[in-house]
């Protein structure tokens, strides 16, 4: 009897820590999220998008979630922001969660891994400025712009954003033969796409361009 007693505690108690990590009490409407990210970031903390309907932010510190109207702008970063301040760094996953979100800006937050497969509608990214060392978009077949500069990646496949027009990747860890695999991947769209590089990814002077020269792509 005592431990038929002890177990059915013991499963209260796992109930209630579910409940209380965001389980099925979670303040997130019910509804699973279309962006992750992971960050040690401390202090102040923002976030940039552009849509339409309403957009959910959980901070991931058990803080109130944030909700906010979104508007469709050119560029997240004239989009809705928004604001959050940690007491410390601290590591934590962000959760947002909205119906269409089209363009997301979370630069200089010292993110490690940001999760956007879920969020199918996104046409413009800029995670420039963290400490990504992968980035999948293999989901995200509607994207048109893309900023990652400054980051750890090593690698970077566009084989499946075949609306894709822009494309900055400079100060990552790309060698020449990743800059060639990356080039490989690119479609040939019609009408202006760009390519931002500098020479500060290894040996960038030794990759070939023409890969991407060749399929319409400008340099600048």
């Amino acid at each position: 009897m005592k431990r038929i007693v002890l177990n059915v505690l013991a499963g209260a108690l796992m109930v209630v820590a579910f409940t209380s990590c965001g389980g099925s009490g979670s303040s997130s409407s019910g509804k699973s999220g279309k962006i992750k990210m992971t960050t040690e970031a401390g202090a102040g903390f923002y976030i940039g998008l552009t849509g339409s309907g309403t957009a959910t932010v959980d901070w991931g510190d058990g803080s109130e979630n944030i909700s906010l109207t979104i508007k469709e702008s050119e560029h997240p970063w004239y989009g809705v922001f928004f604001r959050h301040t940690y007491p410390s760094a601290s590591l934590r996953t962000i959760t947002v969660i909205g119906d269409n979100i089209t363009g997301l800006e979370c630069l200089n937050r010292n993110i490690t891994n940001l999760d956007v497969s879920r969020c199918t509608e996104l046409t413009t990214l800029n995670c420039q400025n963290n400490e990504l060392t992968s980035l999948n978009i293999s989901k995200n077949i509607a994207l048109k712009q893309l900023h990652c500069r400054v980051n750890q990646l090593t690698s970077l496949d566009v084989s499946k954003n075949t609306e894709l027009k822009e494309l900055s990747f400079g100060w990552n860890k790309l060698t020449s033969s990743a800059l060639n695999d990356l080039f490989g991947t690119l479609h040939s769209n019609d009408g202006n796409k760009i390519i931002w590089i500098e020479d500060d990814n290894p040996e960038t002077n030794k990759c070939d361009r023409s890969i991407a020269t060749n399929k319409g792509w400008t340099f600048i």
